[in-house]
Order: structure tokens, then C-alpha cells, then sequence
């Protein structure tokens, strides 16, 4: 099959302008312009986009695309030319390089290296090896040990709280000690090779599951779309609040207090995912109010793949908590590690308060609200 070529994703554009009046970023950096970007692609331009610099500065949030009449492949464009830019060296910002960067990935990648995973999950959680549902942890035991004390990430809670949310449902996971990270931020980054190595060390072990649960959207999305579209291989990929909807005639309710819901980039507009999670929470009591920019509209965290934290992102932010504050909720709720602790970062600036932004909402993750909301009957 004839690989792609920067064209072939973006041929079909008669440039309407609907992409640059939907992208959160257009409305922050003066002279952004997603129509622009597709513009010099399909003229023969590429060059330019790719010197300019311009692929960094997209979110890849998708909110573009979803508005596109003509569908364009707008985010793989993107993906495109970064993987071209990064042959040439002109890389991006990294935020947290020297935590979640190349020297990590590098440790991370060598078949010798095995994580030890489950020494991490709390002694009560209960999970068996022989299972054919398989719960894949991601990244959060990293960025439990680098966000925990610093934002107050909840790190380990999540995937505590997600299996306990399956023992009660009957269920008992298995955990892999011998995990890896998906690779979702290396592809994003251009870094095709080590999301490949990732991705062959990963479907040695995952082809033998049933099932296959995630918290992380980006796993989600990365294990059940680009590892068959990249490597060719078909798994049954569910998010936690898809597969708890199985089983909600198990589930009771406690929920007490007010919650508004944040659709993530990957969960929402990647994956489809908008009802499960508020069913859920309705569920069991949790009163949900609705913020101005839902689903299809939701504003992106402003940060993804760790890509260029900055003030202009920093603005998107502002921007979510400024919606997540206005609905007078208790909670805002977000499915995504990576989410919360973006949001979280905002709200432990100090340089924010000095302008009188307080953002006074609580900031949980899915699993956790679901796992304090049920009976404990």
C-alpha cells in the first residue's frame, strides 16, 4: 500500500475557514490558522508549514475536525509533519523532557527492563493473573511519583480505585508487571520508532486477553486504533466506563454533592465516548451540571502529549477552569491523568492568584468520584 503523502490527507478541502473558527489555539495565537496550514499543504507549500513551526503549536484536540464538512484528516496531517519535522531537528518543547523524555523512554523501551508494576497497587486491591480481562494500568505510576506531592495528582488512586471498582462488580483484573508505556506520546511526537518498539513489546503480552480495560483515553484510543492501524493487530479495547455499564444493575449509589464532567480530547472526540461516564455518575446520585463547552465542544486542557507548556496553552486552561468555576459545581470530574494534572498545575500557580483567579472547584478523576459514590453495602 502507497504510503500517504502531506496532499493526500487534505486534498479535499474548498476552504470554508469552519477549522480555524472551531480551534481553541486560532483563538489565542494571532496568526494560528489551521485553514492556513491546509492551504500551503495542498499548494505545494509544505515546506513552509513545516519551517514555520506550526504543527507544535496544534493541540491535535481534534475539535477541527469534528466540524470539518469535508473530513479532513486534519490531526494525522499534523502528526505528518511532525515526524517530518523531527527528521530535519526541528523538534519541539518538551515539558517535563527530563522526567518523560527521551532517557526515560530509552530505559523504558529495553526488553530487559520489567516495571514490577503491581508492588505499586494498594494491598487491598484484589487481582488474579489467570484473568481474561486485563486492566492496563498506563503511565500513572510515573506520574504518581513526579505530580503526587507537587499538583496533588492522584497517580495511584486511579488505577487503585478503578480495580476496586471491579471487584465490586465481581471481577478480579490482571495486572502486568511487564507493561509498557502505549507509545501515544512518541507517536504524537513524530517518534514513529519508539512507539513501534513499545507497541511489539506490548502485543506479546495483550493478544491472549478477553478483555482489555483503561482509564487513560490515551491508551484507549492508542490500543484500540493505532496499534491495529499501525501494527495490525485487532484488540477488544474498552474504556472503564463503558465496561461498568455492563454492570449497572450492580452498582448502588451514595454520590452526594454537585459535579460538572470534562470530556477529554482522546475519550470524547477520538473515541466517542461522551454518555458512559455521566451515566455513571448519575448512577449513583452525583448531580450533574453542565458546563457551557460540552462533548463535541469541550475545551481541550491546553497540554497534550506534553507538548509546548507555555502562555498561550496556559490560556486554554484558564479558559476550561474559567467554564468548570462558572457552573457552581463542587467537582469538576475528569477521565484523563494528564487532564488533571494540567488543571491542577493552574490551580496551584501563584502567579494566578496574584490576578485574582481562585479556580475553587475540586478537580477528581472519574474512577475515584465513581468509587466514593457507590454503597458500601
Amino acid at each position: 500500500m502507497k504510503a500517504k503523502s502531506l496532499t493526500d490527507y487534505a486534498k479535499s478541502c474548498y476552504q470554508c475557514g469552519i477549522c480555524s473558527s472551531a480551534c481553541p489555539k486560532a483563538r489565542v495565537v494571532k496568526g494560528f490558522l489551521p485553514r492556513r496550514i491546509v492551504y500551503n499543504v495542498i499548494s505545494g507549500n509544505s515546506d513552509l508549514v513545516v519551517n514555520s513551526g506550526d504543527a507544535w503549536v496544534c493541540l491535535t484536540c481534534r475539535e477541527c475536525e469534528v466540524k470539518c464538512p469535508m473530513n479532513i484528516d486534519f490531526v494525522d496531517m499534523v502528526r505528518e509533519l511532525r515526524s517530518t519535522m523531527v527528521k530535519k531537528g526541528l523538534n519541539c518543547v518538551v515539558a517535563h523532557d527530563n522526567t518523560f523524555g527521551s532517557s526515560l523512554l530509552n530505559i523504558l523501551k529495553s526488553r530487559d527492563i520489567k516495571p514490577q508494576r503491581k508492588q505499586f497497587l494498594a494491598s487491598d486491591v484484589k487481582i488474579d493473573d489467570k484473568s481474561e480481562v486485563l486492566y492496563f494500568m498506563g503511565c500513572v505510576t510515573y506520574m504518581d511519583i513526579v505530580f503526587k506531592a507537587d499538583v496533588g495528582f492522584e497517580g495511584m488512586e486511579i488505577a487503585n480505585n478503578t480495580i476496586r471498582l471491579l471487584n465490586r462488580i465481581g471481577i478480579q483484573p490482571a495486572v502486568l508487571d511487564g507493561e509498557k508505556c502505549c507509545g501515544h506520546d512518541q507517536l504524537w511526537r513524530g517518534d514513529k520508532g519508539t512507539f513501534k518498539e513499545f507497541g511489539a513489546q506490548n502485543i506479546e503480552y495483550l493478544r491472549k486477553y478477553k478483555t482489555i480495560l483503561t482509564t487513560c483515553p490515551e491508551c484507549y484510543y492508542t490500543l484500540a486504533v493505532e496499534y491495529k492501524k499501525k501494527m495490525g493487530i485487532e484488540l477488544n479495547v474498552k474504556h472503564i466506563s463503558e465496561f461498568l455499564m455492563d454492570y449497572k444493575d450492580k452498582l448502588r449509589g451514595k454520590g452526594d454533592g454537585t459535579i460538572t464532567y470534562h470530556d477529554s480530547c482522546r475519550l470524547g472526540r477520538y473515541m466517542g465516548v461522551y454518555d458512559a461516564p455521566r451515566e455513571l455518575l448519575k448512577i449513583l446520585g452525583y448531580k450533574l451540571i453542565e458546563m457551557e463547552k460540552i462533548k463535541e465542544d469541550s475545551l481541550c486542557c491546553g497540554v497534550p502529549q506534553w507538548v509546548n507548556c507555555d502562555d498561550d496553552n496556559k490560556e486554554i486552561r484558564r479558559r476550561k477552569m474559567d467554564d468548570a468555576v462558572s457552573t457552581g459545581a463542587n467537582i469538576m470530574v475528569t477521565p484523563c491523568g494528564k487532564c488533571q494534572i494540567h488543571l491542577k498545575c493552574l490551580q496551584s500557580d501563584k502567579g494566578e492568584k496574584t490576578k485574582g483567579n481562585e479556580y475553587n472547584i475540586e478537580i477528581k478523576d472519574l474512577s475515584t468520584v465513581l468509587m466514593e459514590g457507590l454503597d458500601g453495602s
